[in-house]
């Protein structure tokens, strides 16, 4: 009975370090404790039902089976909520893909102590805003955009503030040279599932993983330092070179079988059964091993 107990007061004690954690990642902007509180769920969801079982006489089987049972439980759970979100998304009304116009509002840059000291920062290295965009998702929900260069142009960082649930803004960034053979150099700490294709001349490397502008900034250079490449600057605005990687990345995608081609849309949604399939991979490797399929 008190080993019982012990037991009960340890999982508390579990999920409540698990909420802990997982609310300290979102406020720290450490995406690598995202990944720790999800595995901590999981084990903390196989171990209660092993010993629910254990304590209600359900099953006479030992323990460890018990617990690879609610291992394998939560996966399935887990597996077919995402599932739901992927339906639910290829039949909604977001683009995938959306459109990004001017943003004359000037509310693109969050009122955060970290988003303000990034912004210092990057004014402090010779980075200069070049152009404030924002596109809709939902009515009055949207995704803004920050985009700064380097004083000589080789560098262009897209500064991406996605609204939260509970209120706020994350970011993620997409760092960027042009070169002159027509290839993009991409490095980005992209956190959301995308699951589709890009193109070959785009020579992305993603690390969801990096919270830091100056970490990922830092390996962008290392990338562009060590391949044999002749850096230009792009010859599109912001504005330009944004739209036109979300209709190169469409096209493709539509090409490629990841979408459904859109006079099928209405009846079948917008991801096809292989792009579902990708998109619940991906959701699974960002969830649990902080990478993506890239």
């Amino acid at each position: 009975m008190q080993a019982e107990l012990k037991f009960e007061y340890l999982l508390l004690a579990l999920a409540v370090f698990s909420v802990l954690l997982s609310l300290l990642a979102g406020r720290m902007e450490r995406p690598v404790l995202h990944v720790f509180s999800r595995w901590l769920r999981w084990w903390l969801f196989a171990a209660l039902f092993a010993f629910l079982l254990d304590v209600f006489a359900l099953s006479f089987r030992p323990a460890w089976v018990h617990f690879v049972t609610g291992l394998a439980l939560w996966f399935v759970l887990d597996t077919g909520y995402n599932w739901l979100a992927i339906k639910a998304l290829s039949r909604s009304e977001l683009p995938l893909f959306p459109s990004f116009r001017e943003n004359a509002d000037r509310d693109e840059w969050p009122a955060e102590e970290h988003f303000i000291d990034m912004k210092e920062w990057l004014k402090i290295k010779g980075y200069q805003r070049v152009e404030a965009l924002k596109a809709e998702l939902f009515e009055g929900t949207y995704l803004r955009a920050s985009i700064y260069e380097s004083a000589d142009g080789l560098i262009r960082i897209q500064i991406l503030f996605l609204p939260k649930r509970q209120g706020g803004s994350t970011a993620c960034y997409s760092i960027q040279t042009f070169t002159e053979d027509g290839q993009r150099l991409i490095t980005d700490n992209q956190f959301l599932p995308y699951g589709g294709y890009y193109p070959d001349n785009w020579q992305l490397v993603r690390k969801p993983l990096i919270g830091s502008l100056i970490q990922l900034l830092a390996l962008h250079q290392q990338r562009v330092d060590n391949c044999d490449i002749q850096a230009i600057p792009s010859e599109n605005s912001p504005l330009e070179d944004m739209n036109e990687q979300q209709r190169i990345l469409e096209r493709l995608n539509l090409k490629t079988g990841f979408l459904v081609p859109r006079p099928q849309q209405e009846e079948a949604g917008k991801i096809s059964s292989n792009g579902r399939y990708r998109l619940w991979k991906e959701m699974w490797l960002l969830a649990y091993l902080g990478k993506s399929v890239v």
